[in-house]
């Protein structure tokens, strides 16, 4: 069961002994940004120890989202994959060429552009994509039974509309 509950519990006592020191008011609530960190550390930490749990070689979440944007589509350009992905082309080679090293992605010369670089999938990209989309797939379905289904769906509506998603 996703961790979700416990770092809930620790924050209520947290924040609990926080307000007998002070009154609490509503101006005392957490920051947005506070809770969005917050969520993403637990979400981050629970994706990597699943990815190690199901005995694959460490991963990072944003190789994750890297591999989540080659699809039947690929091969991909860089520049494609960090216009999906919303990083800059600098930030995506990066992890392109990490996974490239890995031998989970494959680089070649594209046609066009000189400098334009095809990024595709090996055999090895393709688990590791399908394994790491099940397990982000199973966090999304625990968090929903924790907090509910129209909960987690009014948040990716919302979120989706504020960043253009």
């Amino acid at each position: 069961m996703l961790t979700l509950a416990v770092f809930h519990q620790e924050d209520e006592r947290a924040m609990h002994s926080e307000t007998q020191q002070t009154p609490a008011t509503a101006g005392d609530a957490l920051p947005l940004l506070a809770l969005l960190q917050h969520g993403l550390r637990v979400l981050t930490d629970e994706f990597v120890q699943r990815m190690e749990a199901a005995g694959v070689d460490p991963i990072t979440p944003a190789h994750a989202i890297v591999l989540m944007h080659l699809g039947q589509e690929s091969p991909l350009t860089v520049a494609e994959l960090a216009r999906r992905a919303d990083v800059t082309r600098q930030t995506m080679h990066r992890a392109v060429m990490q996974l490239v090293d890995e031998g989970i992605l494959t680089s070649a010369p594209g046609t066009g552009f000189p400098r334009s670089t095809l990024i595709g999938l090996t055999a090895a990209g393709e688990q590791r994509r399908d394994l790491a989309r099940g397990i982000l797939d199973e966090l999304d379905r625990e968090l929903a039974e924790e907090v509910g289904q129209g909960a987690v769906e009014e948040l990716r509506g919302a979120l989706g509309r504020a960043w253009g998603r």
